[in-house]
């Protein structure tokens, strides 16, 4: 019995790339009540906290996880996908996470400011309207994505694929591959 959530690792690219979601929705959640508690009770040592934490997420995590995709991920499902309908049905849903991708990068420019003020301890407030937004585009694109790519992954990439993504992954965030 394992009674602690051990995340996969790069060795497990698809499992870790999952993980990623879970850990995106934390950090959503965490915005969403830093914009409440800023609201509230302006910014303290508890929001400034909050909003380092967010930052650190979306300003590394979160590009590495779209660079998984974009880069690696998509291109190698694509790459081996044989049946015509599977690759249409597949360069439609890639089409839209990539229009999803620079939407969140949009949405996310109009945050970053805000954030790296309450980080500082400055009186900033974060727009409602704007973490909404945020919070929207993940809310339509993470169970679009958790809902098909894990099965075709699962489908079409060959045990030397998920190593190299794994090997992708690790080297973008600059981890050794476990051997």
């Amino acid at each position: 019995m394992n009674l602690f959530d051990t995340p996969a690792g790069f060795d497990d690219p698809i499992g870790m790339w999952i993980g990623c979601h879970r850990r995106i929705e934390k950090q959503l959640d965490t915005l969403e009540k830093l914009a409440a508690h800023v609201a509230r009770h302006g910014v303290d040592a508890e929001a400034a906290g909050a909003a380092q934490a967010v930052l650190r997420y979306f300003e590394k995590a979160g590009p590495h996880h779209h660079e998984d995709e974009d880069r690696d991920l998509f291109p190698m499902i694509a790459s081996r996908l044989t049946d015509a309908a599977d690759r249409e049905q597949f360069a439609a849903l890639r089409e839209r996470l990539e229009a999803d991708h620079r939407a969140m990068e949009a949405a996310w420019a109009r945050l970053r400011k805000p954030l790296h003020g309450i980080a500082e301890g400055l009186h900033k407030s974060l727009s409602i309207p704007d973490v909404n937004a945020f919070r929207e585009i993940y809310a339509t694109h993470i169970p679009l994505e958790d809902g098909a790519i894990p099965d075709l992954a699962r489908r079409c990439l060959r045990e030397r694929d998920l190593e190299a993504l794994g090997r992708a992954m690790a080297d973008r965030r600059g981890v050794t591959f476990p051997v």
